[in-house]
């Protein structure tokens, strides 16, 4: 069984490293040959699952295979990296890095843990040498995470970093060309967290420096690394506060100093907070993520509160801009992109009353919300007849999405401040993906 696994682990490797190229059909479509140099790598890790060790491969991050191949010492060729578990041992978790020599592949440095698994690895040039760094998390127990930042120069893992965290993130954050760490950390008690930016400098030495984040947090959703509107390199901290709502912090260097840029330092939280679990994502398209806003909606009588959604890019600075304005709808998995002039001048509330058919009606209240004007339906539409009752009337469509459809109606637009189209609602509506409402990756 192991040395089965085995054979597909090193197949996938040498699938990774053949590429395309062109030739007859019957090459293209013949199964690659594994080379000597593999033959002989499958061979050494046989050799040390044989002797007790099983697979204990990165269990989070982007990568996560049992065995790896990574140019540790820059010099052109890539390494293979084994990540075992040797039970009897008084440091099971075991990375073994394998150099060819002669064509040959030979152990060259084990990097060795404690605890019960590797939560995530990342290889980084941390000082600006050919030689990579690796920082590894090394899952001590339940809730409980170390990481451990190696130097591999020579094949020499010496460690330069050790350190608890709940997440971490490996980027260039002053943009000076070499990776930064940088770990986050929440303490249950007093539901506060900390993020703790590490540089490595030429000459060896680490420093670092921390930040707080937003007040009240109990745990550390998502992680994620990007840019900011004027292209600087950021981390953005999405925690849930409260019983189901959001912070994000926005974590960036501002002329070398490492800041939470959203951080109001009187409140001790971020402006970003919201009640409703809205994540981050790219709005607009433009490869920037967006940092969502809850703003109230007029109340009509009989209708629940709702809100719309205000989408804004940050600067290095703090400063943010609104990119785009929106009402989602969660339930039905949609959205509409909404003009910003609608803001304060309209109000929904939903209509369920025919069975298999869900709406969100629309309404203008520029005179009161006594005074409320419907002017655009849209139908969230299941069941044996769906199609036919998305086209009755004055319909028309919008989207699918499995065994749902999506359809609109423009009911009283005629005289409003602002033109309502069917071109318009057509162009501003999106399905809301499930990664979009649950956060998940």
């Amino acid at each position: 069984m192991k040395r089965t696994a085995l054979v597909g682990l090193v197949f996938a490797l040498v699938l990774s490293l053949a590429g395309c190229s062109g030739g007859s059909a019957e090459e293209l479509y013949s199964l690659p040959r594994l080379s000597d140099a593999y033959l002989q790598l499958q061979n050494e890790i046989n050799e040390l699952l044989d002797s007790g060790a099983e697979y204990s491969a990165p269990s989070s991050g982007s990568n996560r295979q049992a065995v790896q191949l990574e140019d540790i010492d820059g010099d052109g060729q890539k390494e293979a990296l084994a990540f075992l578990s040797f039970p009897a041992s008084s440091k099971p978790q075991k990375i073994v890095i394998f150099q060819t020599v002669e064509g040959k592949y030979t152990e060259v440095a084990r990097i060795e843990g404690e605890g019960t698994g590797i939560d995530s690895i990342s290889y980084l040039d941390m000082d600006g040498s050919a030689a990579r760094e690796i920082a590894v998390g090394w899952r001590i127990a339940s809730g409980m995470n170390i990481l451990s930042v190696y130097s591999m120069r020579g094949f020499q893992a010496s460690q330069i970093l050790n350190t608890d965290y709940a997440r971490f993130s490996a980027v260039d954050l002053d943009d000076n060309g070499r990776a930064d760490i940088v770990a986050m950390r929440l303490s249950s008690s007093d539901e506060n967290g900390e993020a703790t930016m590490y540089s490595l400098h030429e000459d060896g030495e680490m420093v670092s420096s921390t930040v707080q984040l937003s007040q009240g947090i109990r745990s550390l959703a998502r992680v994620r690394t990007g840019r900011l509107m004027d292209g600087r390199s950021s981390i953005v901290v999405e925690s849930t506060v409260g019983i189901s709502g959001l912070v994000t912090d926005v974590l960036a260097c501002r002329s070398g100093i490492f800041q939470n840029i959203t951080l109001d330092a009187v409140t001790g939280t971020s402006s970003t907070q919201r009640s409703s679990q809205v994540w981050c994502r790219d709005i607009n398209g433009d490869d920037v993520l967006d940092i969502p806003r809850l703003e109230p909606m007029p109340q009509l009588p009989d209708a629940g509160a709702y809100y719309l959604t205000i989408w804004s890019n940050y600067t290095v600075y703090g400063r943010s801009a609104r990119v785009a304005t929106t009402f989602t709808n969660n339930t039905d998995s949609w959205y509409l992109i909404v003009p910003e002039y609608w803001a304060g001048r309209i109000s929904v509330r939903r209509r369920d009353e025919v069975n298999g058919e869900r709406g969100v009606v629309f309404s203008y209240i520029g005179d009161g919300v006594e005074n409320a004007r419907d002017f655009l339906t849209v139908y969230t539409l299941s069941g044996d007849n769906k199609e036919e009752r998305a086209s009755a009337g004055a319909r028309f469509s919008l989207a699918s999405d499995e065994d749902k459809l999506y359809a609109a109606e423009i009911t009283d637009a005629e005289g409003l401040p602002f033109s309502v189209t069917e071109t318009q609602i057509k162009e501003n509506f999106r399905v809301l993906y499930s990664e979009w409402i649950t956060g998940d990756q």
